[in-house]
């Protein structure tokens, strides 16, 4: 009832405005008064609904809604009503007309300068917002015009920006699509803070064209590049030296100055450039050169060739694999930069690189089951079910050998993740002469079992062959570990589909098992 009388109360305004001014004449200067006088905001909307007057009054008009700061009015508010209210034709005059005025106010033509810091003028965010909203309904001409525009506008400045007004950049780039991400490229540089490189990259990668793609793509490797060389450095120099004058005491120490550059400078580089070299890693430009950070001996951190390997996740190309196996086999390389060079394998399921993994899948030494199991896990990545009876074959068996208790969890989640489900080799296993294998199977069906293979299980209770090697303490024969299987199978078969495929009791050692993704996870061993 409220909303039904105030509606009736603003169209008796309109009216009674527009009777008002028929009887006499309007110009430019009544316009601009109105802008402050209390029932100002009615005359202008009037005047721009109005056909009695000309485009130019009318177009004023809704410049002058735009101009209007008032805490009783929105102003682009008031336009956006008034557009609505107008014919097709009339609206995009209007619009087309609006357009130039709309960009001045944007870039702060005839207003006082912006601070150097701090946020932008409020007119200007009206502007941006008045521009984006009316846009839809310019001429393909003007909408181009003003799409560059709003976009240039956060461009200028984009971490101060980014957020500013009833439009944020990255709504109104979502919206807008390819036309504004082409133009977002040019807000790319060395010395914008690094979570607003990164949200470019991102907006760049998900509605850029393929040549806006590949533009942007350049510009991060030169970026890149850039961060690495003298000038960068000397800008972070300075930044520094004023940040410590800024605090007082002594003269900045020239060795803490130094030292304050090169952390800025990788940080810059593994939480800017990086991460946003991942959105566009599908180009080859990038991938290229992430590869080759990657595998940089000299002049790069251990956490830059870290972070390279990460960009690069769901990106690999075939040709890349040889570099990346090389990398992952060298044992002078750091143990994440390989490990992290054995995930890039996996994603990229190079089937050919599995001869050169068996030496370590099956070696022996005790000492390295971490490594064997990284191996190990990437081999049934790789080479899926078809792989399975060979690489049980192939598993060490010396007189000495050891397994801990998270590598052979660790083969048994890989392998129930593997479809089609091998449920009748891992049942010949249960019955294999050499523990670990059991052991194997039986994790595996911890996850896969159901009603019908219980009594395998339970007939396994008990198996009193010593488990050996690491973190086995409450398991330390294989029939404990069918025990516990048991319960664990009840347990997930009385919660349900839901809980299908959860983890039991059992399989997680005392360091962490290893994680549902194998070789191909984070979290799978170092």
């Amino acid at each position: 009832m409220h909303l039904h009388v105030r509606s009736l109360r603003n169209l008796f305004t309109v009216l009674c405005s527009v009777a008002l001014l028929a009887a006499c004449a309007v110009t430019h200067e009544d316009v601009d008064t109105w802008i402050g006088t209390v029932r100002g905001p009615g005359k202008i909307k009037a005047v721009l609904l109005s056909d009695k007057y000309d485009d130019d009054l009318r177009i004023h008009a809704g410049l002058a809604l735009v101009r209007m700061e008032r805490q009783d009015v929105e102003g682009v508010t008031e336009l956006q009503s008034a557009l609505r209210q107008l014919d097709e034709e009339t609206r995009r005059r209007i619009v087309d007309g609006m357009a130039p005025g709309l960009l001045e106010l944007m870039r702060g033509e005839g207003q006082p300068q912006q601070a150097e810091e701090g946020p932008p003028p409020t007119l200007q965010v009206r502007a941006k917002d008045a521009a984006f909203l009316v846009l839809q309904y310019a001429s393909p001409t003007q909408q181009g015009q003003l799409t560059d525009g709003v976009v240039g506008w956060f461009v200028e400045d984009f971490n101060g920006r980014s957020l500013a007004g009833n439009f944020s950049a990255e709504q109104v780039v979502r919206q807008l699509g390819a036309p504004a991400a082409q133009r977002l490229v040019d807000a790319m540089n060395s010395r914008i803070p690094q979570q607003a490189l990164v949200k470019i990259a991102e907006l760049v990668a998900a509605l850029g064209t393929p040549e806006t793609k590949t533009r942007a793509a350049e510009r991060l490797v030169a970026i890149e590049r850039e961060m690495e060389g003298p000038e960068f450095g000397n800008w972070l120099g300075e930044r520094i030296r004023t940040q410590l004058a800024a605090a007082g005491g002594a003269a900045p120490d020239p060795a803490r100055v130094q030292a304050a550059v090169a952390l800025n400078r990788e940080q810059f580089i593994t939480t800017g450039a990086l991460p946003a070299m991942h959105h566009l890693a599908g180009e080859p430009t990038v991938s290229n050169r992430l590869l080759e950070m990657a595998t940089q001996t000299t002049g790069s951190s251990e956490e830059r060739r870290v972070v390279a390997l990460q960009a690069m996740e769901g990106h690999v190309r075939a040709d890349q694999n040889a570099a990346l196996l090389a990398l992952a086999l060298d044992q002078n390389s750091p143990v994440r930069v390989r490990d992290y060079a054995f995930d890039r394998i996996a994603d990229s399921r190079a089937r050919e690189a599995i001869p050169q993994l068996w030496p370590l899948a099956t070696s022996a030494d005790n000492a390295q089951w971490r490594q064997r199991w990284r191996v190990g896990t990437l081999i049934l990545t790789l080479g899926g079910p078809e792989i399975l009876p060979e690489w049980l074959g192939r598993l060490p068996n010396a007189r000495e050998i050891q397994y801990a208790r998270e590598e052979l969890n660790g083969y048994a989640t890989r392998i129930a993740a593997m479809r089609p489900e091998p449920d009748a080799l891992m049942t010949a296993q249960l019955a294999s002469p050499n523990w670990w294998n059991r052991a194997i199977a039986l994790y595996y069906f911890e996850r896969q079992g159901d009603e019908a293979d219980l009594p395998r299980i339970q007939a396994m209770a008990g198996d009193t062959t010593a488990t050996r090697g690491e973190h086995w303490e409450e398991h330390d024969t294989v029939g404990k570990i069918a025990q516990d299987v048991v319960t664990a199978i009840r347990e997930r078969m009385t919660r349900g589909a839901a809980g299908a495929g959860a983890t039991g009791a059992t399989g997680a050692g005392s360091t962490g098992g290893a994680s549902a993704g194998g070789a191909g996870s984070a979290g799978a061993p170092g």
